[in-house]
């Protein structure tokens, strides 16, 4: 009888939408950004991933996320003398005030934030210029300004990854 209910169990976790799997925060965080697939978000304007990121984690975690960030981004040593911090900017939630930082792709587990270093511009080595969310396959999803606006799930380039964020649970509690 246990083994029968064992497999129910197993079966009806199968059925579930991935998202739906994961703990908190990641599973809120997916929740909000999967439907956002092949969608644009704000056609031909720049630095939209921080912005589409943050309309996600606004979703997911709350209204902190509007104007959230960080003094003390992991790549401020790169920042040029007149770069300024900007809640928009991809490196505004790159810090370890918000979560744990992961070091590789492999780590990353779905929600987490995805941070990309050198990915266009003429910026010093290492300054982060894209954001994104892991889906937890090696892939993320992300909203890049030089594709229309959409939002694509694509592999994470290895060659460009700076490191990843996993929220604290704190910050996601609505």
């Amino acid at each position: 009888m246990r083994q029968s209910h064992l497999f129910s169990a197993l079966l009806l976790g199968c059925l579930l939408e991935p998202a739906a799997l994961l703990a908190e925060p990641a599973g809120k965080i997916m929740q909000a950004a999967l439907p956002w697939q092949n969608q644009t978000y704000e056609q031909g304007k720049a630095e939209q991933c921080m912005n589409w990121t943050r309309e996600v984690l606004k979703q997911a975690c709350g209204a902190q996320f509007a104007s959230l960030q960080s003094q003390q981004p992991w790549d401020l040593a790169q920042l040029g003398p007149g770069d300024e911090l900007k809640a928009e900017h991809a490196d505004s939630l790159a810090a370890d005030e918000f979560g744990t930082k992961v070091n590789t792709v492999d780590a990353l587990q779905a929600g987490d934030l995805v941070f990309l270093q050198n990915t266009y511009g003429n910026w010093n080595k290492g300054v982060i210029t894209h954001v994104g969310i892991a889906t937890g396959d090696g892939n993320y999803i992300h909203r890049m300004t030089s594709n229309q606006g959409y939002v694509r799930i694509e592999p994470i380039p290895q060659a460009d990854f700076q490191a990843g964020l996993r929220l604290k649970a704190e910050l996601c509690q609505q």
